[in-house]
């Protein structure tokens, strides 16, 4: 049983901490693209004035966080059953 559930639980971290990266790279290129610049101090997008523009996360970003934490989970799965089986 240890087998078969140490690369599904690999794959879930793997897929989650892909998941975080790719929220941080896409809030910070919708920031850019609205006009602001990132506060690297607040983690904050600042617009002109000194203005916080809130970025929201949008129902499409779910979608595809949903996709890349199944398939990056699969995928890293079926890896790692296949290289503890060599």
């Amino acid at each position: 049983m240890k087998n078969n559930l140490l690369p599904s639980l690999a794959g879930v971290l793997v897929s989650l901490f892909v998941v975080w990266w790719l929220h941080g790279f896409l809030l910070v290129d919708r920031c850019l693209d609205s006009g602001g610049a990132i506060n690297h101090k607040t983690n904050l997008c600042v617009g002109a004035n000194e203005q916080i523009i809130e970025l929201a996360t949008s129902s499409t970003m779910l979608v595809i966080y949903c996709v890349v934490i199944m398939a990056v989970s699969l995928l890293t799965g079926r890896l790692l059953r296949k290289l503890l089986k060599s």
